[in-house]
């Protein structure tokens, strides 16, 4: 039981939903400032234009209205400034909403107070409250201090005045209990929102990677292909065709499974030959390196042992094209001649007269 209740107020978050709560935090904050800036802007006008004469009273008035513009317009401007950096650090996120609801708290109290002196509600107090209660997302634990703390400072700056005679303390602690509920009610209902936004967000980059990646070898894939040629155009680039020699001969004598994990020894192996590159399979056993660094280069074929073929080499045949392409179909035509060069590789070397059946032997 006691476990239960210190999870429901003090909760453990997943990094991302934390993120996402504080993220949607910074925007309540964002269009509450900007609200409540054009708000008191308004009233400011209204109260000015309709004025007769300006006293003390009326000079108080409209400097708390500016100090509440003002407060407003620097969150306004800090929010901004936070959304645009992109993630940030929880604990900044927690204490710039605690700073903000202190500020705007004892704001509203000291207006609270002098309209308390003239018999009048305290509606300015009521509605900042409210809007906390709404907008801005606290940990169950820290909303019950900061609200115990906020209509503390309020109960005593009330009793101060006439030991708070014109306030029912019963209903005062109603509100007390209220605003408590209001704030842990919306703090869970944040997380549950922003455990769907981050699981939705997981599964959408889940099926972007499925989309544009080989299930079996981790390669891009065609799809990606079409999306990676812009990043070559105007550049120096240069494209490997790559086959696997006699693959199928492997898969008839080891099996589909064996001829699987070939093709992912392969793919291992190119993403080593090429580190900062473009690698995909391309189709069946063959695959495409697309690479723009300018000291890439390998030899025609390679050799290398996989455990599932025992003492026989794996052996690549690699047709290669260069070029600067300015357009899509200039990077499609480099494609192609690479292409072209592997079959003029595989032409030859798979042939008696270049020892093309040497090669399907077992080697030392």
């Amino acid at each position: 039981m006691f476990q239960r209740i210190r999870n429901f107020m003090v909760p453990v978050l997943d990094e991302e939903v934390q993120n996402e709560i504080d993220k949607e935090s910074l925007n309540s904050l964002h269009i509450l400032s900007l609200a409540t800036f054009a708000f008191e802007l308004l009233a400011l006008c209204v109260f000015v234009l309709t004025r007769k004469q300006f006293d003390e009273e009326a000079w108080i008035s409209i400097g708390s209205v500016v100090f509440c513009i003002i407060s407003c317009v620097i969150v306004f401007f800090m929010t901004t400034g936070m959304q645009k950096n992109g993630r940030i650090s929880h604990r900044y996120v927690t204490a710039f909403k605690v700073f903000f609801v202190l500020v705007l708290s004892a704001w509203a109290i000291w207006v609270s107070w002098r309209h308390y002196n003239q018999d009048d509600q305290l509606l300015t107090f009521l509605a900042v409250e409210l809007m906390v209660v709404c907008f801005i997302a606290f940990k169950p634990w820290l909303s019950t201090l900061l609200s115990v703390f906020i209509y503390t400072g309020l109960f005593a700056v009330l009793y101060s005045v006439d030991a708070a005679a014109s306030l029912n303390v019963f209903n005062f602690a109603v509100l007390v209990l209220v605003s408590i509920a209001g704030m842990i009610v919306r703090f869970h209902f944040q997380v549950r929102l922003s455990e769907k936004s981050v699981l939705l967000q997981r599964k959408n980059t889940e099926l972007d990677y499925l989309s544009h990646h080989d299930v079996l070898t981790g390669l891009r894939n065609r799809l990606a292909l079409n999306k990676d040629v812009d990043t070559v155009i105007e550049k120096s680039t240069r494209a490997f065709m790559i086959d696997l020699d006699y693959f199928k001969e492997f898969n008839d004598k080891y099996g589909h499974l064996a001829g699987d994990q070939i093709l992912q020894d392969t793919a291992k192996r190119l993403k080593e030959l090429y580190p900062d590159s473009y690698c995909y399979r391309y189709g069946g056993d063959e695959f495409l390196v697309i690479s723009c660094c300018e000291e890439v280069y390998q030899n025609d074929i390679y050799r290398f042992k996989a455990p599932v073929v025992g003492d026989m080499f794996i052996q690549l045949s690699i047709g290669k094209a260069e070029g600067t392409p300015k357009d899509h179909e200039e990077v499609f035509a480099l494609i192609s001649a690479a292409d072209r060069g592997l079959y003029e590789v595989k032409r030859k070397t798979h042939s008696p007269e270049f020892g093309g059946h040497d090669r399907r032997r077992p080697r030392p």
